[in-house]
């Protein structure tokens, strides 16, 4: 969340656009959902539709959101 924070502080935009944003350009996402609950929230989520993110955000972005692999699976038996 700190990243987010930390992007949308930078471009002047809101933690919820640039999450959007980024979702929306995750290779396999076809439209993120969003659970606006009025017209302002909505209007906060659809205007992510012009936001482009910076590569150098993107990338920090997926490092923060990378998955951890704890164990190889070849050591999941010791369990």
């Amino acid at each position: 969340m700190d990243a987010v924070t930390t992007a949308a502080d930078g471009l002047a935009v809101t933690p919820l656009q640039v999450a959007l944003a980024w979702v929306r350009d995750r290779p396999g996402v076809t439209a993120p959902i969003v659970g606006a609950r009025n017209a302002q929230q909505l209007t906060a989520a659809l205007s992510v539709e012009t936001l482009s993110l910076p590569d150098e955000i993107c990338r920090a972005l997926d490092d923060v959101s990378a998955p951890v692999h704890r164990y190889p699976d070849h050591d999941w038996s010791t369990l």
